[in-house]
């Protein structure tokens, strides 16, 4: 038996600088990659909440980070205030530190936060709700996407928390090659993945949500987790595909699983 995905075109939404690994995971697999940039990032508009945020770090009990991207925001907004010494080091280690997803996880660790706990249901929700006996009563930093829902900050305060909310970042529209976003209307790519709601929402935005029901039947939509899922989900589209934790290899090896069992299917109706 050939690779799982030898023949198979696979459009990838993830920004550029984020998705090297899981394209290699992907070729590793047979697949054709067309990469589609579906979001870019930004520094929030007004770094001032975000700032303040990072000042007073220390009279936080929780930083909670949601994804990588707000890591990288928050500790590239933490060098820009060239804090030094020791209060530095304090700043950094003083709270508690929560991740969603083992990518958000392992950017903390590099960044120089020491992750107190990961969430094993890798949604906002399914956090709040595994915290909740350790957030009541606390102050909890949430520095996050100037599109995120109220969902998690709603779910920690009916939680007891005292929550903080701080754009860390901004998620924009990219430009996209026309190139995939004519073969995705031709049908002519097999999966597309999402990493995000936000990425989904701007492809859906640029390329018609019709389109994309028009080819449901060609083209298998793959998804990083819930949350992604159900944007997904909200304009009457199936999820094909869905990562059962929140990281790249575990997406790559969903659709691995997917085309192996088709392939296996396949084979058996011969």
């Amino acid at each position: 038996m050939g690779a799982p995905l030898q023949g198979k075109r696979v459009v990838v939404t993830r920004a550029a600088e984020q998705a090297e690994l899981f394209i290699k995971a992907l070729e590793s697999l047979g697949a054709e990659v067309l990469l589609l940039p579906a979001i870019a990032f930004g520094d929030p508009d007004d770094p001032a909440p975000l700032d303040r945020g990072i000042s007073e770090l220390d009279k936080f009990d929780w930083v909670i980070f949601t994804s990588a991207n707000a890591v990288k925001f928050f500790v590239r907004r933490f060098s820009a205030l060239n804090l030094r010494g020791d209060r530095a080091s304090r700043l950094m280690l003083a709270p508690h530190v929560a991740a969603i997803g083992s990518a958000t996880s392992d950017e903390a660790w590099s960044a120089g936060f020491i992750p107190q706990y990961e969430a094993e249901d890798p949604s906002g929700e399914g956090l709040a709700r595994e915290l909740a006996g350790q957030v009541a009563r606390k102050r909890v930093l949430l520095p996050r996407s100037d599109q995120a829902d109220a969902r998690l900050p709603e779910a920690l305060r009916n939680a007891g928390a005292d929550v903080t909310e701080v754009i860390a970042y901004r998620n924009v529209a990219p430009s996209f090659d026309p190139k995939v976003l004519d073969a995705i209307r031709e049908g002519a790519v097999d999966v597309i993945t999402f990493f995000s709601p936000s990425a989904y929402r701007h492809l859906a935005a640029e390329i018609g949500v019709e389109t994309l029901l028009r080819q449901s039947g060609k083209i298998l939509l793959a998804s990083i987790g819930p949350t992604t899922s159900n944007a997904i989900r909200e304009d009457g589209l199936q999820v094909a595909i869905e990562a059962q934790a929140a990281s790249a290899a575990a997406l790559a090896k969903a659709i691995e699983d997917r085309f192996r069992e088709r392939s296996r299917l396949e084979a058996a109706s011969q």
